[in-house]
Order: structure tokens, then C-alpha cells, then sequence
């Protein structure tokens, strides 16, 4: 047997009780009697359930959350999208892997970054630096190699001093490969990265030397701080299923509060606001309904860590109801799946005056998750599944008629068919001639809390007849369709402690 939505395992239990329950007598013969064509009253059973405990039929998707006032919440959870600053954060890559000629004994490297990203300072956590200079004069020389916007972990600028030999018939070369810059900050002057040289002869006068070159690899940051741009963060599409309305085939539900839950870790220290690309609601029909909602439309602001707190988490909570949203009429009509896709948008307002700051372990984690609370109202709201049974070990049985008593604590009814089949899906009969309520639902106060609890006998019978018909039945096509009290005028709370008492007898003939 497949599982059973909420829905369906309410009033499905009831005959899976049913048969298996008569299985326990799968041997009539050995109730002795001398009449040839006895009766016999037999109780089958008598169970009771709530709506928490048929809700665990639910898959891995499904969440279930008892809140402190017993109302349950069914959660459907997304993916977790995450997304670090490697991947968002690339402008640094600037001069990576690049030669650089250096033309003067000072030279200012163009360090403009684009849309207006402005670096106060960069910690490096990797990068080597080589460079290569050449000397035209025949003499030893001495070089000093230095760059002001590279400090060290004192705050001294980085200069490295090299003193070369003259050889006969070879120009005086010199210069480093792969010299680890690991820790060292950088703090660009007027967007631009200055570099210098001297070239000191032996009489003391400074000149110049030939090709010059500079190169940086693997240049990855620990800590940059100041306006970092607002472009665009990518974040991945995601679609969180709905199980709730997998067997849905007819009626309406309405959920009086549902909510969308959006949820975001950020420990980017700058402000950050959502882009909706879309976010629909995609029902059981193939329709897509949009949320409506102006945070849709103008984002939502996400909190950020301030330069006080860097390496915290900072999180924000947002939910989407009906009081800022469409949320409660588009997951009326059947929904099987939100699909969303969100974006993240760095300084939202260009303000370049906010100096933020991020660090190789920044991310955003962001997770969206519906919300269900059992809160609402059904009207003929059905769902359908098949069960599989077998009356193989009732031959002595002439004739049988059931009695159920359902008395219920939870404000839900519920109506019943059944249909008969054999093994090729041929309709043998049915359990009513129409669908009939076999559940009533409890009565309740102005506010949808139960007061009283509901009773309500039903009686089957099966003639020779009928009970010859369905012998060989192998499945049964059972639909429940579902409403709350009062014809669905009052939307009523369904509890964890609510429970349905189901008592069943049977009354069998034998030939």
C-alpha cells in the first residue's frame, strides 16, 4: 500500500482495521453451530487515533511541529543555498597571473575596480610575487624593490634589497620568484597600487635599470574592507514539494495561516536586500500562481554584521502571510510545489559611504520553507488511493453487515466511497450507493476550537448477493472526501490531543 496522505490515512485506517480485523476470523468453520444458516456477532475492534499520529504517515519532506498550544504545522523545507565569497567576490583576480613591466622608479598600477568597488585595505591569505630586473651598466649594483601599498604584519612597508655582481660580458640581472605574500596587507593609494625601485651604482648615484617586471599568483584574500560594489549574487533555483495535496482530486482547502518562511545567515558585513527572479505556487492542475506582494516586488532588507563583529553569523527571519501577500488564496487551489528563485543584491541603495567588510569564510545561506498549520477550512475536499485485500478465506460466509461507531473529537468529517475491483480493474461494487459521511466532525466555538465531541453509527450490509460479487475482489479504489464543521463556514484548529474513537463490529451469516 502506497502511503497515505494526512487525508487519506484518516478514514483509510478505518477499513485497513476493517479487514484485517475479519481476518482474524478467517476460519468461520470453527465456530460450532448445528444450524446449517447461523448469525454471529462479532466485535472486530475498537481503536483510537489522532491527527499527529496519522500524520506520521508522511515522507522525509514532510516536517510535523506540535506547537505549545497543541496546533500542528506541517513544514515543507528547500534546499539550503549557500554561497561564499569566492564565488562571489572577484575583483581582487585584477593583476593575477598578469606580467607587469614597471617603466619608472615609481609607477602607480591602476587598481580602479568595477562598479565602483573601493578596497580601504586587503589581508592576503594567499599570493607570491616575482620580479625580474636587468642593469646596463658594467659594475655591481645594488637593488632595492619596494611597494608602499604593501605593509607588512608591523605596518612596514614591503622592500626586499638585492646586491648583484658584475660579470664580464653579461648584463647584471636579478630579481625573485614565488616570494610569499601570505598576511601581508594591501591598501591601495587613489585606486592605484604603487611599486618603486632603486638602482644604487657603485659611486653611491642612483639610475635606472631595463626590463623591469612584476608578476602575482594566487592571489586570494583573508579580509577586505571597504565599499564593495553592488553587483548582483547569483543564487540557485530551488522547489520545495507540497505532499499535502499529492492524492488531491477535488474540492477546495483553505488554510486560514499559511506562511512562507524565509530564512538567511549572512556574515557579509555589508547590506544586502533579495531580487525575486520568480516565486510561484504550482498546483496540482499545472497552473502557476504568482505571490503578490511588495516584498516580492522591492526585496527583502537582509541584516549584516557590523566592523565590530566581524566572523559573526547574523540572521533574519521573514515570513510571508496573508497580510503581506496573495499566500492564502493561491495555496487554496491544489499546490504541489513552490518554486522560487532569489537573488542576492550587495548595497542595495549605492551608498558608498558604508564601508563594509567581508572574509574568506562570508556566506549566505539562504533556506525557504512552507508552513502549514492544521488551521483552515475543506469542502468536499477529496483525495483517492487503492488498498489491496483479499477474501480468499471467506467461503463459508453467506452474508455480513458491519457496524461502525466513530465518536470524534476533531473538527472534521469525513465522507466515504469505495469501490470493489479484481485484479484488472473492473468495478465489482461499491460500499454505498453514494458517497456517505461515516465521520462526523466535533461542533465548535466561534473561534474553530472543538467543544464537544461528535458520534455517529453506520451500518453496511452485504446480502448473499453482494458479499457473492465481491469475492473476488483483490484492490479497493477508496475516496474520502473531507469538510469542516459547519459546511466549511468557520475555520476550525485541528490538535496534536484531538482523537477519533472507532469501534467495529460485525454480524456474519454463514451457509
Amino acid at each position: 500500500m502506497n502511503h497515505f496522505s494526512s487525508q487519506l490515512a484518516f478514514v483509510g485506517l478505518v477499513f485497513l482495521l476493517l479487514f484485517s480485523g475479519c481476518q482474524k476470523f478467517n476460519d468461520l468453520s470453527s465456530l460450532e453451530t448445528p444450524d446449517l444458516d447461523a448469525e454471529f456477532a462479532v466485535p472486530l475492534f475498537s481503536t483510537q487515533t489522532s491527527i499527529q499520529d496519522l500524520l506520521e504517515s508522511f515522507d522525509e519532506e514532510t516536517f510535523i511541529t506540535v506547537m505549545d498550544d497543541g496546533q500542528i504545522v506541517l513544514n515543507y523545507k528547500g534546499d539550503v543555498i549557500a554561497r561564499n565569497s569566492f564565488e562571489l567576490f572577484d575583483v581582487l583576480t585584477t593583476f593575477d597571473g598578469i606580467p607587469l613591466p614597471i617603466f619608472d622608479t615609481l609607477t602607480a598600477l591602476p587598481f580602479e575596480l568595477p562598479n565602483e568597488v573601493d578596497i580601504e585595505y586587503a589581508i592576503l591569505k594567499t599570493g607570491t610575487l616575482s620580479w625580474f630586473w636587468e642593469s646596463q651598466h658594467e659594475e655591481d649594483v645594488t637593488f632595492r624593490f619596494f611597494i608602499p601599498s604593501v605593509l607588512d604584519d608591523n605596518g612596514e612597508m614591503f622592500e626586499i634589497i638585492e646586491n648583484a655582481t658584475y660579470t664580464a660580458g653579461e648584463p647584471v640581472r636579478g630579481g625573485r620568484i614565488g616570494f610569499n605574500l601570505a598576511g601581508y596587507r594591501v591598501e591601495p593609494e587613489q585606486d592605484s597600487l604603487y611599486v618603486g625601485y632603486e638602482l644604487i651604482r657603485e659611486n653611491g648615484m642612483r639610475d635606472t635599470a631595463t626590463n623591469v617586471f612584476m608578476l602575482i599568483s594566487n592571489f586570494t584574500t583573508s579580509y577586505v574592507e571597504g565599499y564593495l560594489g553592488n553587483d548582483i549574487y547569483e543564487l540557485e533555483r530551488d522547489t520545495i514539494e507540497i505532499e499535502f495535496f499529492e492524492n488531491w482530486t477535488r474540492g477546495e482547502v483553505y488554510f486560514a495561516e499559511p506562511k512562507v518562511l524565509v530564512t538567511v545567515e549572512n556574515s557579509f558585513g555589508f547590506p544586502v536586500r533579495s531580487k525575486t527572479n520568480l516565486m510561484n505556487v504550482i498546483t496540482v492542475n499545472g497552473d502557476l500562481l504568482p505571490l503578490r506582494s511588495e516584498f516580492v516586488d522591492n526585496g527583502i532588507d537582509i541584516d549584516y554584521p557590523r566592523l565590530n563583529q566581524v566572523g559573526e553569523t547574523v540572521t533574519t527571519f521573514f515570513t510571508f502571510d496573508k497580510n503581506n501577500s496573495n499566500l492564502d488564496s493561491i495555496l487554496g487551489a491544489g499546490p504541489v510545489a513552490l518554486d522560487y528563485d532569489l537573488d542576492a543584491l550587495p548595497n542595495p541603495d549605492g551608498n558608498t559611504s558604508i564601508i563594509g567588510f567581508m572574509t574568506d569564510t562570508s556566506r549566505f545561506r539562504v533556506q525557504l520553507e512552507v508552513e502549514l498549520p492544521i488551521y483552515g477550512t475543506t469542502s468536499g475536499f477529496a483525495a483517492r488511493d487503492t488498498l489491496q485485500i483479499s477474501f480468499n478465506d471467506y467461503d463459508d460466509v453467506d452474508r455480513a453487515e458491519f457496524k461502525l461507531v466513530a465518536e470524534n473529537a476533531m473538527p472534521l468529517a469525513a465522507g466515504i466511497q469505495l469501490h470493489f475491483a479484481d485484479a484488472n480493474n473492473q468495478v465489482l461494487d461499491s460500499l454505498f450507493i453514494e458517497e456517505q459521511i461515516v465521520i462526523e466532525a466535533a461542533p465548535v466555538d466561534s473561534d474553530g476550537n472543538a467543544n464537544d465531541i461528535a458520534k455517529k453509527e453506520t451500518f453496511i450490509a452485504f446480502d448473499n448477493t453482494r458479499f457473492e460479487k465481491i469475492k473476488t475482489a483483490s484492490q479497493v479504489f477508496l475516496t474520502v472526501a473531507f469538510s469542516t464543521y459547519n459546511n466549511a463556514q468557520i475555520p476550525v484548529r485541528v490538535l496534536s490531543d484531538q482523537q477519533v474513537q472507532i469501534r467495529m463490529g460485525m454480524k456474519v451469516g454463514l451457509n
